[in-house]
């Protein structure tokens, strides 16, 4: 199987055996590696070892269909997180064993693969460089005790963090790798939903025009908009509703749903450069719902889910499977629903779970915030019950957290900077030009 290691056999003595078990139960006393928060862009060795195999090459002059670095021996001794992040996932199957994704800013996720068990943090946690996540194990696909580390960069296998290795040489976890990681030191957290549709690592948005073309306006990642351009040509005025967008698939490209007029959901794959994939129909039934909204994990799976609240105001988690789709069981979250004007889903307290923003009838911002399930509402704002459209949950001024924006009637687009506490901050003006748009997401 592809990205899977290879390494020679080795006899084990019961020391070693011992230090996996042992170091898949506790923390170890000591990581070789200080845990700190880090913004100039330079990973940190993920473990101690030698360099057996990297991505393309076995390390002995031959090519190898491979898509990471092996570091070999040191059964039962800590993984570090090579760099600031939020936990992705962690899972297991036959290739890979017990692993671990986390996710980077810049796009970057990087993956601990045959863990001697499971990762030690649930998605959604956020981890520092240096920071202990697991233990070098041998299970899957694996023929001797080893981390098989690999490094992706918007959806692909990222080939140049072989320069940052020489085979068949020792490093020691904590060491800091020595290759620049261009877009890894920005300020973006890998927690806050991707609305980025153009591939550049800032946040945009998607507009219905009055003559029904969907449109980008690309985001320049300080709260202001370029002009627009035109994505689909008409029809999505009325043969569409429910526009919404975030990371359905796992690649890195902001994606849409949408519900269309004959109750089909779409699924439009984004290319991050602007483009999308042909659609394809993940559900049904979506076009009278009241509210759908996306952007933020409520399941705790570090998957993207979808909420959806129906005419008879009955709200419902869709968990996403990671591929554009969901999987089963729904989560009804409860009713009563049906009177809020506007709802928006992000990681508004910076917590990794998936929150919801409501626009009351009587102007009340309320803050849910996630839990098992959603907690008691908290104010987060009056005065919206002039508000005419809301999306949120991306960054859109570059400092990590997520935000809301709101047109008023007069046709302003305004943003209203998330504090990562669950509030916000003093709006700024992005746009006066909108006041035609049928919906903005």
């Amino acid at each position: 199987m592809k990205r899977m290691s290879r390494l020679r056999l080795g006899r084990i003595g019961i020391v070693a055996v011992l230090a996996i078990v042992l170091g898949s139960l506790v923390p170890a006393l000591t990581t070789t590696g200080s845990a700190v928060a880090a913004s100039d862009g330079y990973m940190v060795y993920p473990a101690s070892g030698n360099i057996q195999s990297k991505v393309g090459d076995g390390c002995l002059g031959n090519y190898r269909a491979h898509d990471g670095i092996d570091i070999s021996r040191n059964g039962g001794t800590p993984i570090l997180a090579a760099y600031d992040g939020v936990i992705k996932s962690r899972t297991s199957n036959g290739g890979y064993g017990n692993y671990v994704d986390v996710q980077h800013p810049g796009g970057y996720v990087t993956r601990y693969a045959h863990m001697a068990a499971s990762g030690w943090y649930a998605p959604g946690t956020k981890v520092l460089r240096g920071q202990q996540i697991g233990v070098v194990g041998n299970t899957g696909n694996s023929a001797a005790y080893h981390l098989h580390f690999e490094v992706w960069l918007n959806g692909k296998v990222y080939s140049q963090i072989n320069q940052g290795f020489t085979c068949l040489s020792n490093v020691t976890r904590g060491g800091t790798i020595p290759l620049f990681l261009p877009g890894l030191g920005a300020s973006d957290s890998a927690g806050i939903d991707t609305a980025d549709f153009t591939g550049n690592g800032k946040a945009d948005l998607l507009v219905v025009a009055g003559n029904g073309d969907l449109r980008l306006r690309a985001g320049n990642g300080r709260s202001g908009l370029a002009g627009p351009t035109t994505l689909f040509g008409g029809g999505w005025g009325n043969s569409r509703r429910h526009i919404t967008h975030s990371d359905f698939n796992g690649d890195g490209h902001a994606d849409i749903l949408v519900a269309r007029s004959d109750g089909a959901l779409e699924f439009y794959a984004g290319n991050g450069a602007g483009g999308f994939r042909a659609a394809t129909t993940p559900g049904a039934g979506w076009y009278g719902m009241r509210h759908v909204t996306s952007g933020a994990d409520f399941t705790g799976d570090g998957r993207q889910d979808v909420i959806g609240v129906s005419p008879t105001g009955t709200l419902v988690i869709f968990p996403g499977n990671g591929a554009g789709g969901f999987r089963t069981p729904n989560v009804t979250v409860g009713n009563g629903w049906e009177g809020f004007h506007y709802l928006v889903a992000g990681d508004f307290d910076g917590d990794g779970r998936g929150d919801l923003i409501g626009v009351a009838g009587d102007g009340v911002l309320r803050l849910y915030t996630g839990a098992s399930g959603l907690r008691t509402w908290r104010q987060a704002g009056t005065g919206w019950q002039e508000i005419t459209e809301v999306t949120g949950g991306a960054d859109y001024n570059g400092d990590g957290r997520a935000d809301l924006v709101a047109r008023t009637a007069a046709g302003q687009l305004y943003l209203y900077p998330g504090n990562g506490a669950g509030g916000f901050g003093t709006r700024i003006l992005m746009a006066s030009d909108a006041a035609d748009y049928l919906a903005i997401e």
